[in-house]
């Protein structure tokens, strides 16, 4: 119930009052919002328009949903109140300016996601077990508790991914890798060696199934059939689609339907893009014959990335495509690759298509500072016309710590890939390291500018692992030093404000680690 009109009031969401004060929810797009002031009212409210029902969501966690109200609070938090979410909260990363009175000045605006799915993995946070930089290394660097407050066992993401605006209204979700109970089960498959991928011996694979058996296809109808017919919960269909992902593996059958259909010279990215084109293809034919309104949902990933162009599929697919390590679409031919096979999809489906990003795949490998927020504003804008958005794959802290201000840009660019990256990173150091703020800037603009244009003499391969020539040519010793520079001189400005001291350390806790790279890389590279 709306307050007196003489008492100032902010109101959230459609209702009586903001309809009266002219703002039509039901018009608003998707997840869009209005804010609209008045005298002593500021409306913040958000579309109401139908989504299709969902009751599911995804490895990000997201539900399904139109957020436009929630999204309108959290503009409204950082135009008007001045609060950003930079990392997590727990560890320093919400700067709110202190003010004593709040003042609106006359306003009225909208705004919508030009990115429909924009979501983060882990959304639920990061628990012991992920604070350490190397994510194959348990003996290696680890985040220092001491820069938590005592006693935190998990770092939690949903504050910083609720401000960032994290969430997905795109109807079709996901659902990786599935079907995936086979080899739990080994002796209930084993008398069906016909649904599975041959290996090259002829024993069957119960982790993979055969993408040209007629009884794969008809196993993955029969979810259909439970769950669009029957009610029946089937782990690879949602209310909108069904997902063809097969197991976290190449896909290579050597039976005598798939062995003629691999092609070696599509390696590494198509080598089995016909065998599951085709099947992709009888999937859509099968569910828009028995279930017109419903869609095939196709996650194009390790040998069969690459679109199958030759192939024509009915109207009803629709396609979210893994990329490699994002960090590494600096280089043009790998980048190259990727947006072509983004913009075949695009064509075949008739529209966008998602994508499947690596965000953890770089920071995971090495404790450098790597930093890349203009390579993703770049990508970003140079595709909009055919991406609704992408999935973050995330792993351990490192990529929302010393590499926190490319994830930062990163979710703000999926809300707009307009922003002002320079910007934004000027804003961060000034709110969170004081009079480190200047020192802090030349720290992130250096390391931003080696790894996005630091020339390489070799490429580096699709998982993200940065080879001993690519590091001694990104960080040579100048650089090393110029960086250790910088990050001293930081830590000796910041003095003994506790705060910036402390957000600036969970910046850089893993540069000891990095010097200890370069001095390896520096040293294997002396002659005997």
């Amino acid at each position: 119930e709306a307050p007196p009109a003489e008492r100032p009031a902010i109101i959230l969401g459609d209702g009586e009052e903001s309809r009266r004060a002219g703002i039509d929810a039901a018009r608003i797009p998707v997840e869009g919002f209005v804010v609209k002031t008045a005298a002593n009212r500021v409306f913040l409210v958000g579309s109401t328009r139908a989504l299709p029902a969902m009751e599911v969501g995804n490895l990000a966690g997201n539900p399904y949903a139109n957020d436009g109200t929630a999204w309108a609070l959290a503009d409204f938090l950082e135009r008007f109140v001045g609060v950003r979410w930079y990392w997590p909260v727990v560890a320093g990363g919400r700067s709110v300016i202190a003010r004593a009175t709040l003042t609106v000045p006359p306003a009225h605006y909208s705004d919508q996601p030009v990115f429909r799915k924009r979501e983060f993995y882990p959304w639920h946070g990061y628990t012991q077990d992920s604070w350490r930089a190397i994510w194959w290394d348990k003996e290696g660097p680890r985040l220092p508790e001491s820069l938590l407050p005592e006693g935190t066992e998990k770092i939690e993401m949903q504050p910083l991914l609720a401000g960032l605006r994290a969430g997905s209204s795109w109807p079709y979700v996901i659902k990786v890798h599935e079907p995936q109970h086979f080899a739990r089960e080994p002796q209930k498959w084993a008398d069906h060696p016909d649904m599975f991928q041959r290996n090259e011996d002829g024993t069957p694979n119960l982790r993979m199934l055969c993408y040209s058996s007629q009884k794969a296809l008809d196993y993955l109808l029969q979810g259909c059939v439970d769950s669009w017919d029957n009610g029946k919960p089937v782990s690879w269909v949602t209310t909108t689609c069904v997902t063809v992902s097969p197991g976290d593996y190449r896909v290579h059958c050597h039976c005598e339907a798939c062995a003629p259909l691999f092609e070696p010279d599509r390696a590494p990215y198509g080598t089995a893009s016909k065998v599951m084109g085709l099947f992709v293809k009888r999937m859509c034919e099968e569910v828009k014959r028995r279930w017109p309104g419903k869609a095939v949902l196709y996650l194009p990933y390790w040998n069969y990335t690459d679109c199958p162009e030759e192939i024509e599929f009915p109207d009803n697919l629709q396609i979210q495509m893994c990329t490699m390590a994002f960090g590494l679409m600096r280089q043009p031919e790998a980048r190259g690759r990727m947006e072509r096979s983004l913009r075949a999809w695009s064509r075949k489906v008739g529209g966008p298509v998602t994508t499947w990003e690596y965000s953890h795949r770089l920071p995971e490998w090495t404790c450098a500072p790597v930093q890349y927020p203009h390579l993703v504003q770049d990508y970003y804008r140079a595709n909009r016309d055919v991406l609704a958005g992408s999935f973050l794959n995330g792993g351990m802290i490192g990529e929302w710590s010393a590499a926190a201000p490319t994830d930062y840009v990163w979710m703000k660019v999926l809300w707009n890939p307009d922003v002002d990256v320079d910007a934004i990173l000027d804003a961060l150091c000034t709110r969170l390291f004081g009079k480190a703020s200047a020192t802090s800037r030349e720290f992130l603009r250096l390391a931003a500018d080696r790894w996005e244009k630091a020339p390489w003499p070799q490429g580096l391969g699709d998982a993200g692992k940065v080879d001993p020539p690519v590091f001694a040519a990104t960080w040579p010793p100048e650089v090393v030093t110029r960086l250790t520079q910088l990050r001293d001189q930081a830590r000796a400005e910041i003095g003994d404000d506790a705060l910036s001291r402390r957000r600036f350390d969970y910046l850089t806790w893993t540069f000891d680690g990095f010097l200890k790279e370069a001095a390896g890389v520096a040293a294997a590279a002396q002659p005997e």
